[in-house]
């Protein structure tokens, strides 16, 4: 039988449990309670889970439903449990907004990091997550073979919601903060294509894969933002291009080199301007465009250096040339002609302030005057183009 105390030493003190152990023996514990009333509740929670323990009958939901009654019983909320996949669930679907590459990037991160912890584990209390967790997680991205940026990648997308978690008051700290980022691969840097690469690559490929090439070649702009081009984004008179980036939603203004301008002039212009520049790639995966393209290498003669070989599981093959090499070769001929970085900028969009939502004068000349830097390919300069 339990019963509720008052020390005659501290007459205005808390009152103290007297309850009987679920071996038996008897006990006292503060109950933290200066109300008489409250201190019984209190003291009765405690002696109930005891007899429950002593009977076996005590489990951990069990424990959580006792001391949630007691907590009612004295106005305040039920304990909060928040396991781990609850957290990371509710936190990507308040990221359904975003831009969809970007959503899909979080939701791998996560989706990876709950399959890693297993049900046991994405189960557990959010508050009982550890550096180790996430230490044994990038281990497995290792293994696996991802490089040292997807893995900072999948780092930082997993210590968002931790780290909201921890502005919120649901944990202590931050687990993904405690871990260490991953080193940069110097091995694993991506070449650019030469002038004559390009040529080469030029004369092995179909017309939409030539204007494509062209128009990567001068503007840098990604497999997935290429492809679905519409005639409606060219502004021929200014020379540039307009559009909207899948992978950050930013809107690109770019400028139009004199090559691709050359080839555009030969294609028929459609009744609708909305209409694909790139109708037979527009809607085939960017994937498959991107194994396409490797075929091309290949086809003619290019060699293409693997900087890191992938495996049966999620890590894929990595080359030192792919399409993506379009656009460090558009920044890195504008920088070593020594251009204005503020120049180069514009040419690829990669403007650390943010994207251009607008242009005026000074804009439009400031993009020419980059992708002249840019020089025309041999062979079309030879075909007096």
């Amino acid at each position: 039988m339990a019963s509720v105390h008052r020390n005659i030493r501290a007459p205005k003190g808390v009152w103290y449990c007297h309850f009987t152990r679920a071996d038996g023996t008897r006990a006292c514990r503060s109950t933290g309670k200066r109300n008489k009333f409250e201190a019984k509740i209190v003291c009765e929670a405690i002696q109930q889970a005891e007899t429950e323990a002593a009977t076996g009958d005590l489990t951990k939901d069990r424990l959580k439903e006792l001391f949630d009654e007691m907590l009612t019983r004295l106005g305040q909320s039920p304990i909060e449990r928040i396991s781990v996949k609850s957290w990371l669930d509710s936190w990507l679907a308040s990221k359904e907004g975003k831009a969809p590459t970007t959503f899909m990037a979080y939701r791998q991160a996560t989706t990876e990091f709950l399959e890693y912890l297993g049900p046991h584990g994405s189960g557990r209390r959010l508050e009982s997550l550890s550096e180790r967790d996430v230490e044994g997680f990038i281990r497995l991205l290792r293994k696996e073979g991802r490089s040292p940026s997807t893995i900072n990648k999948f780092r930082r997308y997993l210590s968002q919601p931790l780290e909201k978690a921890l502005k919120l008051g649901k944990i202590k700290y931050n687990p993904v903060a405690a871990t260490s980022p991953e080193k940069p691969d110097s091995t694993s840097t991506k070449e650019t294509f030469s002038s004559a690469q390009v040529v080469a690559l030029l004369a092995v490929a179909d017309n939409d894969w030539k204007g494509i090439i062209l128009f990567a070649y001068g503007t840098g702009a990604r497999l997935s933002d290429c492809k679905a081009i519409r005639w409606s984004n060219l502004d021929v008179a200014n020379g540039i291009v307009t559009f909207r980036e899948k992978k950050t939603g930013a809107k690109a203004v770019l400028g139009l080199h004199p090559d691709f301008l050359d080839w555009l002039s030969s294609q028929p212009v459609p009744l609708d301007s909305d209409a694909s520049l790139f109708p037979s790639l527009a809607s085939q995966p960017t994937w498959g465009l991107s194994n396409t393209f490797g075929k091309l290498c290949d086809a003619s003669g290019i060699e293409k250096r693997l900087l890191r070989q992938g495996n049966a599981g999620k890590g894929r093959s990595v080359r030192a040339l792919s399409f993506h090499s379009f656009r460090h070769t558009a920044a890195t001929e504008v920088f070593n002609q020594a251009a204005l970085r503020e120049i180069a900028k514009r040419v690829t969009n990669h403007a650390a302030g943010g994207v251009l939502d607008r242009y005026i004068h000074e804009d439009l000349e400031a993009i020419r005057a980059a992708m002249q830097l840019i020089p025309r390919l041999p062979k079309l300069e030879g075909d007096g183009k």
